[in-house]
């Protein structure tokens, strides 16, 4: 195979890139498709009729090979590409970590909860850019975008939207087994909703919406709620920076940094699963008001993914991370609000969800138990939730994971 000529023009990668907004903007620049870019840089699948095409995994990592091609071909230096993937996040994010997750990197991001891989949050203003080559070529599509425990810009103090102003479809959806939607399409701006609103994605004749997220509204809510957001999400930022702590606090226990993020989904999940069991543990009566709707949304959706497709429960509708940045604050406000303290404040924080699970039957109750006995809890709430008692080091040793590891108590000051 003859190698690869270089693009005549690259740009410079924007903090925090992801792979689909660089190659969004890089063919704007050149004037191409994405499609062509893919090609011309080596990523394609290589497979029959599949040329102009990137793979949903591929956002997590490349191979060494295709990396070195595609720093030869976008003329950046071999140190830029690892940043453009999910990968680096790993060692942060528990639901990256291929050994946390019992995953091979292939696998990582099939049927993963913890990561939004068909579609991104973004902040409008980000799109919007500063330099004259971000409002020429669009902003950053933010790699960190794409972890649902993002969910607030703190530049510009405002929650990340999930889906378009105009059709309702999510940020950058993938209708189809490729990464980039529309992906053969040449005069759509890097901003603009790919979305196919009529007929067949794989059309190029197919209408589009075709509206700038970078003019959409950000989500609204008072201003108590946005101060109580980004003060969670700055805690949060903090746990998946590269400089962050290793180890944090988990109901009076010190865990690793990555295990941190399970645990918080898990309770988060128990909360929605069961809602409105915990609404006394709302931060607020609008984080209330805002989870009894979520629930609303959730089991509607379910019943229409049960109409459509039948015989499946679908409980991952009500467990997972909420794609809302509203509803994902207000659950996960009470959830690290469990976390942070200690193992008899977060037994008396739990009961209410325990309680409600011992009274439901059927498929709810058997979520509920599988999601507190996963193995991928840390052991002290794995512990919690499964003996209901305070936690005791004698109990880890159930745990095969947990023999080696001397356990120690979280400091007073990390238990709220």
């Amino acid at each position: 195979m003859p190698q690869l000529r270089p693009l005549p023009r690259s740009l410079a990668p924007l903090p925090d890139e992801s792979l689909v907004g660089f190659l969004l903007r890089l063919a704007h620049h050149n004037n191409v498709s994405p499609g062509t870019i893919v090609s011309r840089t080596g990523m394609s699948a290589h497979r029959t009729a599949l040329t102009e095409h990137i793979p949903l995994s591929q956002q997590y990592l490349q191979t060494p090979e295709q990396a070195a091609e595609f720093a030869r071909t976008t003329r950046l230096h071999p140190d830029e590409v690892p940043h453009f993937f999910l990968a680096p996040f790993g060692s942060r994010y528990g639901p990256l970590d291929t050994t946390l997750m019992r995953r091979s990197p292939k696998r990582i991001l099939h049927s993963n909860r913890g990561v939004f891989r068909r579609w991104s949050r973004f902040c409008p203003r980000c799109l919007t850019g500063d330099s004259d080559v971000e409002r020429a070529h669009g902003g950053s599509w933010k790699r960190l975008w794409r972890l649902p425990p993002v969910f607030a810009c703190t530049t510009h103090r405002c929650l990340l939207r999930h889906n378009c102003f105009e059709c309702g479809h999510p940020g950058l959806e993938a209708q189809g087994v490729s990464l980039i939607p529309r992906i053969k399409d040449e005069d759509l701006h890097p901003n603009q909703c790919r979305t196919v609103v009529e007929g067949r994605p794989g059309r190029l004749n197919a209408p589009i919406c075709g509206a700038r997220h970078h003019q959409s509204p950000p989500p609204t809510c008072s201003e108590a709620f946005l101060e109580t957001a980004l003060a969670l999400q700055g805690e949060l930022l903090i746990a998946l920076g590269p400089d962050g702590p290793r180890e944090v606090g988990s109901v009076g226990w010190m865990i690793d940094t990555s295990q941190y993020f399970i645990d918080l989904h898990t309770i988060a999940g128990l909360i929605t699963l069961t809602w409105p069991a915990a609404q006394d543990l709302a931060l607020s009566d609008e984080h209330a008001r805002i989870l009894e709707r979520d629930a609303q949304l959730r089991e509607e959706l379910r019943g229409r993914l049960h109409a459509v497709r039948g015989k499946f429960h679908y409980l991952h509708v009500l467990t997972g991370p909420a794609p809302d940045s509203r509803a994902y604050v207000a659950a996960t406000g009470i959830a690290h609000q469990i976390l942070k303290g200690t193992d008899l404040r977060a037994l008396d924080m739990l009961a209410p969800i325990h309680a409600h699970l011992q009274k439901v039957q059927g498929p709810v109750k058997a979520e509920g138990d599988r999601m507190r006995n996963s193995p991928k809890n840390s052991p002290p709430l794995r512990s919690l939730l499964t003996r209901r008692a305070p936690i005791t080091v004698k109990e880890f040793r159930h745990y095969p994971g947990a023999r080696d590891r001397e356990w120690r108590p979280a400091p007073a000051a990390m238990n709220g």
